[in-house]
């Protein structure tokens, strides 16, 4: 697995605290009689769905589990950006958080959804992203697993588009020079430099300051996270490229979530089906809105054509087959099956 040194020191640190994390019990489940009262974080706004997810599991848990089990929930990046929250649900220091794995650095593995153009239409999200038995489902929970972290929902974080403050961008050529704030993924700074671009990374919770200030030229993010996240104040030009398609999940540390009941968890995965389902179809049903308001506020809007996705979609081999190292044959060759599959069908 490639690290930087800060995603060494946060695993590092996850370690260390792991080993006492271990040794402690977590409330009310198997390892003691009273109510528990676990740490619920996200990154995004409490203007999002994410949060408004968040805040409806902090109110449904303690009914549904009598009482035992109870949320605080940290929104905005209190107790850290992605990467934080990941190393803080393997370590137990958080016990649970809406997060995107894809940007945790945990594993390198786990940029497995985040590869170009997997799907480009909802109708095919829907059919490789939430297919509980598919590839990118059963990776993430997978790899998750090995580092102390139980997977217990996925959602939608949308179609993800570029912002720039330099120029429309209509062609992979147009973004030739511009600086772009990409996650500190090795896969995500391979695409970026195949289109001709400078990566940048930088931590989420710091990307509106260095874009206020000129570090980078851009970012990319959904439409519906670019609005909530106030980013046209600060950038003039978007382009729906849905070059990627962004999932996150809600996770416990393991230790945490096995130390609760059986009927507790059954009880709480009932509630975080309903909760994840409702944040998709939030997020799906506000993306008109969001686009319109981003219109109206100055942002001038370039959509694609099929051509013109299809530009930027030439790099796509390319930067799959430089990956395939990183998540095997096999997963790569499931993927770009349920790829086709899906693209095949929602075609006709």
């Amino acid at each position: 697995m490639t690290t930087t040194p800060r995603r060494a020191a946060l695993a590092i640190s996850a370690v260390a605290s792991a080993a006492l994390v271990s040794a402690c019990s977590f409330g009310s489940g198997a390892d003691s009689d009273g109510p528990v009262t676990l740490k619920l974080a996200h990154v995004f706004p409490e203007a999002s769905a994410v949060h408004t997810a968040a805040t409806t599991l902090a109110e449904r848990a303690p009914d549904v589990t009598d009482g035992r089990v109870n949320f605080d929930v940290y929104p905005g990046s209190q107790l850290g950006g992605d990467e934080e929250l990941g190393a803080g649900l393997a370590s137990g220091d958080v016990e649970c958080a809406f997060f995107a794995a894809t940007a945790s650095g945990l594993d390198d593995r786990l940029q497995l959804s985040l590869l170009p153009f997997i799907a480009t239409t909802y109708d095919g999200v829907d059919e490789v992203f939430f297919d509980e038995d598919g590839v990118i489902q059963t990776n993430e929970r997978d790899v998750l697993a090995e580092t102390g972290i139980t997977a217990l929902g996925f959602y939608e974080n949308d179609f993800r588009g570029l912002t720039n403050n330099v120029r429309p961008i209509q062609t992979p050529e147009d973004m030739a020079g511009l600086s772009f704030r990409v996650p500190g993924l090795s896969m995500y700074t391979d695409l970026f430099e195949a289109w001709g671009a400078n990566p940048v990374a930088i931590p989420f919770p710091e990307l509106y300051t260095a874009l206020q200030q000129g570090t980078v030229d851009g970012q990319d993010n959904g439409i519906v996270l670019t609005y909530n996240s106030r980013y046209q104040e600060v950038q003039k030009h978007l382009t729906l490229t849905r070059h990627a398609y962004g999932m996150g999940n809600i996770s416990c540390n393991t230790d945490v979530w096995e130390s609760l009941s059986e009927d507790d968890q059954d009880a709480l995965r009932e509630v975080i089906d309903d909760i994840t389902a409702d944040t998709t179809q939030q997020v799906r049903d506000s993306v008109a809105d969001r686009l319109a308001e981003l219109k109206e506020s100055g942002m001038e809007v370039v959509e694609l054509d099929d051509a013109q996705r299809a530009a930027f979609a030439g790099i796509k081999d390319e930067v799959w087959t430089s990956q395939e190292s990183v998540f095997g044959a096999d997963v790569m060759e499931q993927l770009r099956e349920e790829s086709e599959a899906a693209a095949e069908a929602t075609s006709e």
